[in-house]
């Protein structure tokens, strides 16, 4: 395995406060414990091309201090350390390493919210701390991943059981 690079660790705080924070909402027909099933599968990403493989490398059942392993474009590795897990309601994380030095910190957020209709709002937030000069190039970077997240938060829909 290719030498990994590590990361700031980062919580909360860093969430609302990073140099860029990225937030999305989908509205889901299904329940909240169907959306979580997802989240907390192997298939989480599945459907976005850029993600080729998603391992958990801690025992289920899953919680606090779970470790993922995902790739991204065949050639970078992150390690990802949750520091939440709230069944069927939340869970946290933040990258402990990655095989490329690209980024100083990053932390993502999942809130599952039940819906009065009995579907489920999942938002999503990404924060981040580029390992580029910052000012000038995050003022790019931020207009290329909202719009990505969001298409991408509602490709979660492809891996859902058909809602009743």
């Amino acid at each position: 395995m290719t030498a990994q690079h590590p990361l700031r660790p980062v919580g909360d705080e860093f969430l609302a406060d990073a140099p860029l924070v990225i937030r999305v909402a989908a509205d889901l027909p299904n329940a909240p414990a169907e959306v979580w099933e997802v989240l907390g599968s192997e298939r989480m990403w599945s459907w976005l091309p850029v993600i080729d493989r998603v391992r958990w490398l801690s025992p289920r059942p899953l919680r606090a201090g779970a470790v993922r392993r995902l790739r991204l474009a065949r050639s970078v590795i992150l390690d990802e350390e949750f520091y939440r897990w709230d069944d069927r309601r939340r869970a946290t994380f933040y990258v402990q390493s990655a095989s490329r030095p690209l980024l100083r910190a990053l932390a993502e957020d999942f809130v599952l919210e039940p819906t009065a209709a009995g579907g489920t709002r999942l938002t999503w937030t990404m924060a981040l701390e580029p390992n580029l000069p910052r000012v000038r190039r995050l003022r790019l970077l931020a207009p290329l991943l909202r719009p990505g997240n969001a298409l991408a938060l509602r490709g979660i829909r492809r891996e859902l059981p058909p809602a009743p």
